[in-house]
């Protein structure tokens, strides 16, 4: 955990960040930052919460479900943010007065400019007048811009609001089990979820299949993480990367323990994400189908990173898809299918920047990360189908692949911790641009070495790929898996 204890809020944060401190004396005691001690207690509490919504409220009428809901996500969100929920009200209030007034065929531009044109005000004010970083409501109000955004495109597509009603869009933004850290999802799902229609009845018991055992066993992982960060955080924090001692050994220790810190760093995100999930699953929302195999429900719909594809991705695609999973799915249907041409992968690249803030490091991270998609599709459309003969090759292959993603995420993670520009650029002299100049090479040059299939040998491979049973493709939702789309 970090040091700077937050212990008397700072009067230029109080505009983004003016929490209830009723746990400061424990903040002091064990030297826990006063927001991340709110941002945990509100996650833990989230799941007895959800827990005794779906058996209290399981047969009540829709308007009775999406205000108590709506209540436990702002009495949440004062206790994370304060005053400074107003900017959350704001930013629904906007985007709610936007769907009722705006017609459907520019909807959608109409309320992507002023849900993320005012987030974007907040974090400028925020990289103006903060002086040390806390969780503050732009979190929330960047899972609210995908909420609305999503909504708008889906009106602008022609779908429709079944049982449901536009004013309870700002409900659903401050949904109790995904206001602070998402997962964004459909209104539709969300809006199943209020009429008692999201989940099926189990045959077995007569009653709806129960989330129960999965919330449960999700909840636990994200407790075993959150414990496993809590030993391991402070022994190997990122600041290893530039730490003077650790950069006297040779470059391939120095990278070794810089890859061990950058995976420490990451657990608190899988943590956020997986009892997240758990909390929306306990609550009664998430479902996802019947798994045939076994006719057992699947609680997989509010999942938002699945860490062992993260961290041994077998392609850089497969890492980045399961990294922050409705992000990449909102990117996809907001920015990557509205835009034609080659450079829609940097819009969404850039969008994604912007969505985070002003900091430089989250622009070269990026832009790097842009760089190293369109370098990994263009390896993957030369090389891929020269190791298919035969297994060894096939296996030979994905390690390589496991290993430079890894690389990859360690590479592209640097600058996104720093933020600033110097530091981010010292990861970058240190290892003299190199990754950089490889990617422009693959992608500019090796098509040239080694031509891409040609269309009909593509089919022919996709067809013997189904036939082998090696497809790995799934679905994330059902309304975003039809229209996916590899670069």
């Amino acid at each position: 955990m970090s040091s700077d204890l937050n212990d008397e809020i700072d009067p230029s944060n109080r505009v983004f960040y003016d929490p209830v401190t009723i746990l400061r004396p424990i903040s002091k005691a064990t030297g826990v930052n006063l927001d991340q001690l709110n941002f945990v207690t509100c996650l833990f509490l989230a799941f007895p919460i959800g827990f005794w919504f779906r058996h209290q409220f399981r047969d009540s009428p829709r308007e009775i479900r999406s205000m108590v809901s709506a209540a436990i996500g702002f009495a949440m969100c004062y206790f994370l943010y304060g005053r400074a929920i107003a900017h959350l009200l704001i930013q629904g209030i906007g985007s709610y007065l936007l769907l009722k007034f705006t017609n459907s065929e520019n909807v959608h531009r109409f309320v992507f400019v002023f849900a993320m044109g005012y987030l974007l005000l907040i974090h400028f004010y925020r990289w103006i007048y903060q002086k040390s970083y806390c969780l503050d409501v732009t979190g929330s109000m960047m899972v609210a811009v995908g909420k609305t955004t999503l909504l708008a495109t889906a009106i602008h597509d022609g779908n429709k609001l079944e049982n449901g009603k536009e004013e309870e869009l700002t409900e659903g933004q401050k949904n109790d089990a995904s206001v602070i850290v998402g997962p964004m999802s459909h209104y539709s799902t969300w809006s199943a979820f209020l009429d008692l229609k999201h989940v099926p009845i189990d045959p077995k018991t007569t009653r709806p299949f129960s989330p129960t055992k999965e919330a449960l066993f999700k909840f636990e992982i994200s407790l075993g993480i959150f414990i496993v960060y809590g030993l391991l955080g402070s022994f190997l924090p990122m600041s290893v990367t530039s730490d003077p001692e650790y950069n006297r050994l040779n470059l391939f220790c120095w990278w070794f323990w810089h890859m061990i810190a950058s995976t420490i760093h990451r657990l608190p995100y899988y943590f956020s994400w997986i009892i997240s999930d758990a909390n929306c699953n306990i609550s009664g929302f998430g479902f996802d189908g019947i798994e045939a195999s076994t006719d057992s429900a699947k609680w997989s719909k509010t999942t938002n990173v699945r860490p062992q594809n993260v961290e041994l991705g077998r392609n850089y695609k497969e890492m980045v898809e399961n990294w922050n999973i409705w992000t990449v799915a909102w990117l996809r249907r907001v920015v990557y299918e509205r835009i034609e041409g080659p450079y829609r992968t940097w819009a969404v690249y850039l969008t994604g920047a912007i969505w985070h803030g002003l900091a430089v490091g989250y622009y070269l991270s990026f832009a790097t990360s842009a760089l190293f998609t369109l370098a990994a599709a263009t390896f993957r459309r030369c090389v891929r189908h020269h190791f298919l003969a035969n297994a060894n090759l096939k296996l030979a292959y994905d390690v390589f692949g496991i290993i430079i993603s890894k690389f990859a995420i360690g590479y592209i993670h640097y600058p996104f911790y720093v933020l600033h520009l110097w530091p981010s650029i010292f990861m970058y002299r240190k290892l003299y641009l190199a990754p950089q100049i490889i990617a422009i090479l693959i992608y500019l040059y090796l098509p040239m070495v080694l031509p891409p299939l040609n269309g009909k040998h593509k089919k022919k491979s996709g067809i013997e790929k189904k036939k082998s049973g090696e497809s790995t493709k799934t679905a994330i939702d059902g309304e975003i898996e039809n229209k996916m789309k590899e670069e």
